[in-house]
């Protein structure tokens, strides 16, 4: 007789031999055979024995249990049918729900066995091992990002300051949702600093800081130790330091000039460009008469390396100045009896000179005389007679002192 229905995992099926309609008689007295059916996952009780589908066949004796007082001898020859087994792998998204043989799997859920009853071909359960997968998909997208920096994401631009969001990008089956949590990083602040020498300047960030322009923010390109841009606050002072040789002068050729020094400052050493314009090249009242214009620049060095320099120049006039009388008396005391000419230090001597009346007789004419030297004029006579009153000029050819000459011409009175 055959029983797969009855089959059940670990079913111990009890065979009695006197209910058993499906023993056969054996030619041989006292000797039956027992057929039947099973599923493979059944284990058979025979009398006194266990049979399965690894011991389907055997012999079990009944001691004098047959007729006649002879031993019972039942000859087990069992069929065990395969039980039917499959495995259902599959892949679902994550928050679906599978049924199977009413067992809810899902994400929390994704392993286990389901036995069907009757489900085999053969009239056998059948075993289904549930082995599901579930594909992410929430996810959790929570990247740092500096401030002032954006990032697109699926379309949508988040900033430091629009930083949540929810997106769905399609992704076959399953769409992702990306939970977007960007963490925001300040932007590194600092201040720099420093005290620069008077007329120096500094780079920062391809701008130049000088004395005219001394504070501003610079934001450094990912400067960052945490690799976002930095924020830098600039801000420069000047030491009040200082060097002054004066404005630049005019002078006439053959004066003298004196130039001084000024310090705003503590110099540890100074330098003239050209040479000093006296021997002690730490002289602090340099005096010169130069005969051609000329630059002086002064260099000089504090304790804090800072180098100052100032320049003068000093522009050297042909314009001597030459003194001549309005008028003069041949009658008054020495030397206001004389007419004669005076001039500043650039003039060497007079070359020539010569007085002569209105209608251009030549009354006096001497050469090669200094200046300022009364003897040398003249005293209003010609021919030995005192001239009489009225206006006359003259015309004097005067050398300097670096051998150039120049003309001077004029009139004077000659009163009594």
């Amino acid at each position: 007789m055959n029983h797969p229905k009855l089959m059940s995992p670990k079913f111990l099926y009890l065979v009695f031999l006197l209910m058993c309609t499906g023993l056969k008689a054996f030619a041989q007295p006292g000797h039956s055979t027992y057929r039947d059916t099973f599923c493979n996952n059944q284990t058979i009780l025979v009398i006194n024995q266990f049979f399965s589908a690894a011991n389907p066949t055997g012999t079990v004796i009944l001691p004098g249990a047959a007729q006649g007082g002879i031993d019972s001898v039942i000859h087990v020859e069992l069929t065990f049918n395969a039980v039917m087994e499959s495995t259902l792998n599959q892949t679902l998204c994550e928050g679906d729900t599978l049924w199977v043989n009413g067992t809810a799997y899902h994400a929390g859920n994704y392993i286990g066995e389901e036995f069907i009853d009757d489900g085999s071909v053969n009239g056998c359960d059948s075993i289904i091992h549930i082995q599901l997968t579930f594909r992410k998909v929430v996810h959790l997208y929570d990247p740092p990002i500096c401030e002032g920096d954006s990032i697109l994401i699926n379309g949508h631009i988040y900033t430091a300051f629009d930083r949540e969001g929810v997106e769905v990008i399609p992704n076959g089956a399953c769409d992702s949702i990306l939970m977007v949590q960007l963490r925001p990083i300040p932007i590194p602040f600092s201040v720099f600093t420093d005290t620069l020498c008077p007329g120096a300047s500094i780079v920062i960030n391809g701008i130049t800081y000088d004395e005219n322009n001394r504070v501003g923010f610079e934001l450094l390109k990912n400067a960052g130790a945490n690799g976002c841009d930095s924020l830098v606050q600039v801000s420069i002072s000047f030491r009040e330091l200082w060097v002054y040789l004066g404005e630049d002068r005019e002078i006439i050729k053959g004066d003298t000039i004196c130039i001084q020094e000024l310090y705003g400052m503590n110099p540890v050493s100074m330098s003239w460009y050209p040479s000093p314009p006296c021997a002690d090249s730490s002289c602090l009242e340099p005096c010169i008469a130069p005969l051609n214009t000329v630059s002086f620049t002064i260099t000089a060095v504090d304790s804090t390396g800072c180098v100052l320099s100032d320049q003068i120049r000093i522009r050297v006039s042909n314009k001597n100045r030459v003194y001549t009388p309005t008028a003069f008396n041949p009658d008054a005391d020495f030397p206001n009896n004389r007419f004669f000419l005076g001039a500043d230090n650039g003039v060497r001597i007079i070359r020539r000179m010569f007085v002569a009346d209105r209608w251009g007789e030549l009354l006096f004419d001497v050469k090669d005389i200094p200046p300022d030297l009364p003897d040398y004029g003249w005293d209003g006579t010609f021919r030995g007679q005192v001239m009489h009153i009225d206006t006359y000029v003259f015309w004097a050819e005067l050398e300097r002192i670096d051998g150039t000459t120049f003309i001077e011409t004029g009139s004077f009175g000659l009163i009594r």
